[in-house]
């Protein structure tokens, strides 16, 4: 798998996890009034989510890359030939 290959698949992989890791631990607003959202969280700890997000990106990529690299996955023939396996 080439780097530019990789570069892709990890940004999907990253906007993906994203969405699954922001609504994990969230505490909601419990205040009813004017001004308030009850879907809204107190603190959403968006650095430390991004942070997490970033590293098992990372991990699953990895994962991704050696199951290529030992032919498990049989990207080359897609992306290389232009064809379906």
């Amino acid at each position: 798998m080439s780097l530019l290959y990789a570069f892709f698949i990890y940004l999907l992989i990253w906007w993906v996890l994203l969405f699954t890791i922001l609504p994990l631990g969230v505490e909601r607003h419990a205040e009813d009034g004017k001004g308030f959202d009850s879907g809204a969280p107190k603190f959403a700890n968006i650095r430390k989510k991004l942070i997490w997000n970033t590293i098992l990106s990372a991990v699953v990529l990895a994962i991704i890359w050696v199951l290529v690299e030992i032919d498990v996955i049989r990207w080359r023939e897609w992306f290389d030939a232009g064809g379906t396996p």
